[in-house]
């Protein structure tokens, strides 16, 4: 006889956990909600130019600096299409991908543990890849990578779960769709291959689910490869911009930067944010590497151990630590956290029960503490500054507050102001320094194929003038062709005498904003006489 009470309590159940995860996507919405009013940055404004230009038919490809893969200006192009561009637009456009994840972390943490497991994950992971330490506001390139990230772990683990070679198709496919949208998502092939290895598989089985995992992620690559092949791209260009400019830009990283010191700044920017995710990792790979050791472990709990490992060890390739690398340990560390705050009732480490009451005693306060120092830090920028301190004010560390950068975004967002006033929707302009926002914000094309300049930034070399040699023929070119209206001056002329005397002959200053940080001078030239092609 079917037990009513049974299904009534079971069917209740499941809708409270429902109205849990729905509360939790409000709060996480919620939270980013609050920096809708921030202003977009280069790296981000230069992927959404790419994404308009892409939604108007106009296919480009990232050919300066350490270049992005395609699939972020491709997927919001589709956005734009329904959407249109604005910077709102592309704050949503990152928020549909943060509350997708949220509901993809609690997926597959429930596969793994149990379903309060998967509620609290998806809590600790809804907030603090939200967080403004970590940059997680802005819609960077780990904002759209969370999503694949996420659902490559998940239907590896579905895979080993149900032992169907299919999802393991789909998993290699989503871990190259997470490459497609930031090269260092490949990590998730190590995870793939390394817990399969420890798995004591025959070898049949073990080839078999390689090759699925292989030709699931061959896939996307391929439909990228023709795709841009169509437009007239080449192989070389795609690799040039996915992974050459890219080894440049990491050797560079490592002449660059002190390694240690670089580490550990951000590291003291970032733990008064989410030290509750670092001690919840290391408290569950620490009980976790002990149930191996007694062989009471199962292959689930390697994967996530795994995850965190390399998502961790992939940030010591570039030899630079900006904060929101960090972003990408958001999840795996949530699922390990999730997992540490619930299991100290369970453990048994001890058979005097004084010693575990010390033992959750001491977990219980470092929780507070570590959520008390969460609230002090981030509360002001989720709840008290506007989004003109939010972006000046976004990065302290080493004891002082970096306001450069932001004063520098809300300077191009003035500029791109009064281009798009002076300026008519099929006229070009072109900006001699690293401002590609500016192109986005003023929804104006840029007059040349080098728009972003990023590879005169000392990130990316230590001879900036050698770089320019390089592209300066043909910028003149493009520019003497499309015949900018404006041409913004950053990087001063003189250092590029070509084109300081097709900006003496052809245009005139319009207007100088001199401010308090680098570069303290901006010149804005306008068109006086048509321009002569040669």
């Amino acid at each position: 006889m079917v037990d009513f009470n049974f299904l009534i309590t079971s069917r209740n159940q499941k809708s409270f956990l429902y109205i849990v995860l729905v509360a939790i996507c409000a709060l996480t919405f919620y939270l980013r909600l609050t920096f809708f009013g921030q202003y977009i940055d280069t790296d981000v404004g230069n992927m959404a130019y790419m994404g308009w230009r892409m939604s108007e038919g106009e296919v480009l490809l990232d050919i300066e600096g350490p270049g992005k893969p395609p699939l972020y200006p491709i997927l919001y192009g589709l956005f734009i299409i329904f959407f249109g561009p604005s910077p709102i637009g592309i704050k949503w456009f990152g928020t549909v991908f943060i509350l997708s994840s949220v509901i993809a972390i609690y997926w597959i943490t429930k596969q793994i543990y149990e379903e309060k497991t998967g509620l609290l994950s998806s809590l600790l992971f809804g907030v603090f890849s939200s967080a403004p330490m970590v940059e997680g506001e802005t819609v960077n390139l780990e904002t759209i990578m969370h999503l694949p990230y996420i659902l490559a772990i998940g239907f590896f683990i579905k895979g080993i779960i149900s032992k169907k070679l299919r999802w393991y198709f789909i998993a290699g496919l989503f871990g190259s769709l997470t490459v497609l949208v930031k090269q260092v998502g490949g990590v998730i092939f190590f995870v793939f291959f390394l817990s399969e290895v420890f798995s004591n598989l025959k070898k049949k089985e073990l080839f078999l689910r390689y090759i699925f995992i292989i030709l699931g992620a061959i896939l996307p690559f391929l439909g990228i490869i023709i795709f841009y092949f169509l437009y007239g791209y080449h192989l070389h260009e795609l690799l040039d911009s996915m992974l050459i400019s890219n080894l440049r830009y990491i050797r560079r990283g490592y002449e660059y930067t002190n390694f240690i010191k670089n580490f550990f700044g951000v590291m003291k920017l970032i733990l008064r944010e989410n030290s509750i995710l670092w001690f919840g990792a290391i408290f569950s790979s620490f009980y976790i590497c002990r149930k191996m050791i007694h062989h009471e472990t199962r292959r689930l709990d390697r994967v996530v151990i795994l995850w965190a490992i390399f998502s961790f060890l992939v940030l010591w390739i570039s030899g630079t630590f900006y904060s929101h690398y960090f972003l990408q340990l958001i999840a795996p560390f949530s699922v390990l956290t999730a997992y540490a705050i619930l299991i100290p009732w369970k453990l048994n480490i001890s058979p005097s029960p004084q010693l575990r009451k010390i033992m959750k005693g001491i977990w219980i306060i470092i929780l507070v503490s570590t959520s008390i120092i969460f609230l002090k830090t981030d509360y002001p920028y989720f709840f008290s500054f506007s989004p003109v301190e939010q972006t000046i004010y976004q990065i302290p560390s080493f004891g002082k507050r970096c306001i450069e950068y932001g004063v520098y975004n809300i300077v191009q967002n003035q500029i791109a102001n009064y281009l798009k006033e002076q300026t008519k929707q099929d006229e070009t302009i072109y900006i001699w320094g690293i401002a590609p926002q500016t192109y986005y914000l003023a929804q104006r094309r840029a007059a040349s194929r080098y728009r972003n300049n990023f590879n005169l930034s000392e990130i990316v070399t230590e001879k900036p003038m050698e770089e320019l040699r390089k592209y300066a023929p043909i910028v003149i070119k493009d520019i003497r062709r499309s015949k900018p209206t404006f041409i913004i001056e950053i990087i001063r002329l003189e250092d590029f005498p070509e084109l300081q005397a097709l900006v003496k002959k052809y245009y005139e200053l319009d207007k100088a904003i001199e401010f308090f940080t680098p570069p303290y001078r901006i010149s804005i030239y306008r068109r006086v006489k048509d321009i002569e092609e040669s």
